[in-house]
């Protein structure tokens, strides 16, 4: 641990570098609706979702004043609330708008308890800072596994297509990093969910080794043409 303690400043800084490199995914996104002025069946939740992840875990980094976290989901606060303001913009179809609008009174609403819970219920520091903490694993693994909605799909076809690798690759290594980062802080909702998420997104690496990026029918129609 003595040996791990060395690193901690070097690890915090990739970590951070790394998860916001991962935000920044976000852009690809927002730039395809602004290109097609609509947000089409594009779903709004990830970016209402990375909003209440990133209020939450930058509220319990101000808890533990530790800068690192604070920093970085500072930043994801930022971009994915810049996301979402996009997104409703261009939020034209009555379906999408009214599922948006319903998963923002939600999320926003917890944010709002959050907020209240912590500053302004007199509750003992350390009590806040336990359930924040059991907030943020949630929210992180939530997160992680959010890509595991597409497996139905990758087993039928047998292709790896519909999932994004370049961000499971940098879920992998950022919540590698700050899976490393609880351990050398001593913090088990630092390390465990990221530990979790961790996993998760490794075997959905594996699946990119199993099946090839394009389907089986694809395959077949293409050693027909050659």
């Amino acid at each position: 641990m003595m040996a791990l303690s060395d690193y901690k400043d070097l690890v915090a800084t990739v970590a951070t570098i790394v998860t916001i490199i991962q935000f920044l995914s976000g852009t690809d996104i927002c730039r395809k609706i602004i290109k097609q002025s609509s947000t089409g069946n594009i779903s709004g939740f990830p970016f209402i979702g990375g909003v209440f992840c990133a209020s939450t875990w930058l509220t319990y980094g101000l808890l533990l004043g530790d800068v690192s976290i604070s920093v970085t989901n500072t930043v994801g606060l930022l971009l994915q609330a810049s996301y979402l303001f996009i997104y409703v913009k261009y939020c034209i179809l009555p379906v999408s708008w009214h599922a948006t609008r319903r998963q923002m009174l939600l999320f926003f609403s917890a944010i709002f308890i959050v907020q209240y819970y912590v500053f302004f219920s007199g509750t003992n520091a350390e009590v806040i800072k336990y359930h924040v903490g059991l907030m943020c694993c949630a929210a992180s693994i939530i997160f992680c596994a959010s890509p595991l909605i597409s497996l139905k799909d990758v087993f039928h076809t047998q292709s790896t297509e519909m999932l994004p690798f370049p961000l499971i690759f940098a879920t992998f290594v950022m919540a590698g990093l700050w899976w490393l980062y609880g351990i050398i802080i001593q913090n088990n909702f630092v390390q465990y969910p990221n530990m979790i998420g961790c996993i998760l997104a490794g075997l959905q690496l594996l699946l990119f080794i199993v099946y090839p990026s394009k389907g089986k029918g694809e395959l077949m129609g293409e050693a027909r043409i050659m």
